[in-house]
């Protein structure tokens, strides 16, 4: 009696899960890396696009240096980051790290090559220029 329960719950946690996977494959890469790393990739490159995928009011309260608002919840997203170069990294985060990667799959269905994603979302940033 209890079997089918299980079966429900173990199907519930995985659709939630995978709401939130993004597989990389042979065209596209994605990584969710800790503060530390993405702080290592900010520090030694300046070629890269640095997406806050917030909300605006979340945007105007605190936000990465130099990153762009490209809230994920806007109907207009897809439009915002078409006129990006697709091969030029991506680094993306929101405040939980539940929105940026469903916005790299977003990005990779565009065709974009490569998105780095904060693990853990701005709450966890630590890192240099939080404000």
């Amino acid at each position: 009696m209890k079997r089918p329960y299980l079966i429900v719950l173990y199907f519930s946690l995985y659709g939630i899960n995978g709401c939130f996977t993004v597989q990389s494959n042979t065209g596209f890469s994605y990584s969710k890396i800790t503060p530390a790393a993405y702080a290592a990739v900010l520090k030694d490159s300046s070629n890269y696009y640095l997406i806050d995928v917030r909300t605006a009011a979340e945007y105007k309260r605190s936000h990465l240096p130099g990153a762009v608002n490209f809230s994920y919840l806007n109907f207009h997203f897809g439009r915002d980051v078409d006129s990006l170069d697709r091969n030029k990294p991506v680094l993306v985060y929101c405040q939980t790290c539940h929105r940026s990667p469903l916005a790299a799959r977003k990005m990779k269905r565009l065709g974009f090559r490569k998105v780095y994603d904060l693990k853990g979302g701005y709450q966890k940033w630590t890192g240099p220029g939080k404000r």
